[in-house]
């Protein structure tokens, strides 16, 4: 497909005149900022524009369900998503569900009472977990879920679709069952312990490539709520999800991202926030990653 003009004329223009702005003298240097906040609010525009893309179904969706996958993760801020949404509107179709584009998560997370799964995550564990529940807001759906990344970093999901939302106290007795049949190191009293840990909500953009079985998501405006109701935004920050079914990345997304100095990064939505939302708790492993989000919100 044919790139747009906006990534193959306006994005780098865009950069080129931000490098100018650092050499010309002092009045050109003027009018430079001028065109550029001119510049910008062109690009912001975009994303209210996702009617550019192709749409695709939630049928259409299951064809790269991807339950079973890898997955590669990136963050960047905001102010670069016009760009982001222009490229992809070429080569992805995004999920559209009665007219909407765009779609409300929250996601309330389980632990044991010393964070086992936090410090599985921290520790680099292979073959670790974790567990949710995943409401998607919009079309009032809810599932029971629990994803393992095993030593080969493949991410398995599972899940159960529930009646209701189930959002805090101790499991009911068929979601222990599950999480028993699906945790390999659990016990019965280690399920019967799992509490609501950290409350996740936000915004997400689906897209999918059925020629490549590939799927991508971004989201924003991040928010977090800890288990003693301390808070934690993140609204300036997107992160970008490649799925897959095998380890190959896709390559031409990939080298869109480069040309803006944005590689592949670990980022878990969990871990961040219990940072943000925990006193005391260790994250020595997470502070370069933490450095790198700060700067971006």
């Amino acid at each position: 497909m044919r790139e747009s003009i906006t990534v193959r004329i306006i994005y780098p223009f865009y950069y080129s005149v931000t490098f100018l702005l650092f050499l010309r003298p002092i009045n050109i240097r003027k009018i430079l900022e001028q065109f550029l906040i001119f510049l910008k609010k062109i690009m912001e525009k975009y994303y209210k524009k996702l009617s550019g893309f192709s749409s695709t179904s939630l049928e259409g969706l299951e064809v790269v369900k991807l339950l079973k996958r890898y997955d590669t993760k990136f963050i960047f801020h905001r102010n670069r998503l016009a760009l982001v949404l222009d490229f992809l509107s070429g080569y992805y179709e995004i999920l559209e569900i009665d007219n909407r584009r765009s779609f409300r998560y929250t996601s309330t997370y389980f632990d044991s009472p010393d964070l086992i799964f936090y410090h599985q995550h921290h520790n680099r564990c292979y073959d670790r977990y974790k567990i949710r529940s995943r409401k998607y807001i919009d079309s009032n759906q809810c599932y029971f879920e629990i994803k393992q990344k095993n030593n080969r970093k493949k991410t398995i999901k599972n899940r159960l679709s529930l009646n209701g939302d189930f959002s805090g106290g101790e499991l009911p007795g068929e979601l222990k069952s599950f999480a028993l049949d699906n945790i390999s190191f659990a016990s019965k009293s280690f399920i019967d312990n799992l509490r609501p840990s950290l409350i996740v909500e936000f915004e997400r953009l689906t897209f999918a490539d059925r020629y490549s079985g590939e799927r991508l998501t971004l989201d924003i405006n991040l928010s977090f709520t800890g288990k003693d109701s301390s808070t934690g935004k993140m609204h300036n920050l997107v992160v970008a999800e490649i799925k897959r079914e095998n380890r190959t990345l896709n390559q031409r997304f990939l080298r869109f991202l480069k040309t803006m100095a944005i590689n592949p990064t670990k980022f878990s939505k969990y871990c961040l926030g219990l940072v943000m939302t925990e006193n005391n708790l260790k994250y020595n492993r997470f502070k370069k990653y933490i450095l790198k989000i700060n700067k971006l919100n």
